[in-house]
């Protein structure tokens, strides 16, 4: 329903929450599914829930053109929170 709505107003961008925000329940599939219906051209941002690497690299093979990623970082002691971005970044990169 959500996504029927976003659709209908003819973006060029959509961000895909992984996180139920009734539960909380977080499932990163939920881009995969979404991202099925999602015409080409429009820009796909997969939201919530990408804590590894690993989570990086599937919502690059989802089709994703970015990712939002906050908790992830924000719980990292200050110091390690650069390196941390630059793992996740070229995570993305490679899957170029």
């Amino acid at each position: 329903a959500e996504l029927d709505r976003a659709l209908a107003i003819d973006p060029t961008i959509v961000g895909v929450n992984n996180r139920n925000l009734k539960t909380f329940d977080v499932d990163i599939d939920n881009t995969a599914r979404l991202r099925a219906r999602i015409p080409a051209g429009i820009a796909v941002v997969g939201e919530s829930g990408i804590r590894t690497t690993d989570d990086v690299t599937r919502m690059a093979a989802m089709g994703c053109d970015a990712i939002l990623v906050g908790e992830t970082f924000c719980k990292l002691p200050q110091k390690e929170r650069g390196k941390a971005v630059r793992t996740f970044v070229e995570a993305g990169e490679e899957q170029d």
